[in-house]
């Protein structure tokens, strides 16, 4: 399994500039600027996907997967939700963002833009063509 794109992304999140432009700009967090002092950028697998991860400031948890990695979107979707939303409560962050970067159908993107309201007000779901700074 190639990682390249999530090698990339890893790299990139650790300038302090680009983290801020996707948590702050592209996924609208109004997180307070001083969780951008401490954050933690690293490597997860769930339900066998390479995904990077950011721990803001000790407030949320951010997970970003490729899109061409979601060989079921809604099924994969659904699981990693409800895992990000498990790994939230156990850290005890207050809440969790899954990025999903890449193209999906448009029938699929509204399904899949449903699924957060019904599980929890802190749990969202992001669907970006890319990251902010691809």
């Amino acid at each position: 399994m190639n990682n390249a794109k999530e090698n990339e992304w890893s790299r990139k999140l650790t300038v302090k500039s680009n983290a801020t432009l996707l948590v702050r700009d592209t996924l609208g967090c109004t997180c307070p600027r001083e969780i951008f002092d401490h954050y933690e950028v690293g490597s997860h697998f769930s339900v066998n996907i390479p995904m990077v991860q950011l721990i803001m400031g000790e407030r949320l948890l951010v997970r970003i997967v490729d899109a061409d990695r979601l060989n079921e979107p809604e099924k994969t979707a659904i699981e990693l939700l409800i895992e990000g939303r498990a790994e939230r409560d156990m850290l005890r962050l207050n809440r969790f963002r899954l990025v999903i970067v890449g193209t999906l159908p448009p029938s699929q993107i509204q399904v899949l833009k449903g699924l957060p309201e019904a599980m929890d007000p802190k749990v969202h779901l992001h669907i970006l063509p890319v990251l902010g700074f691809d």
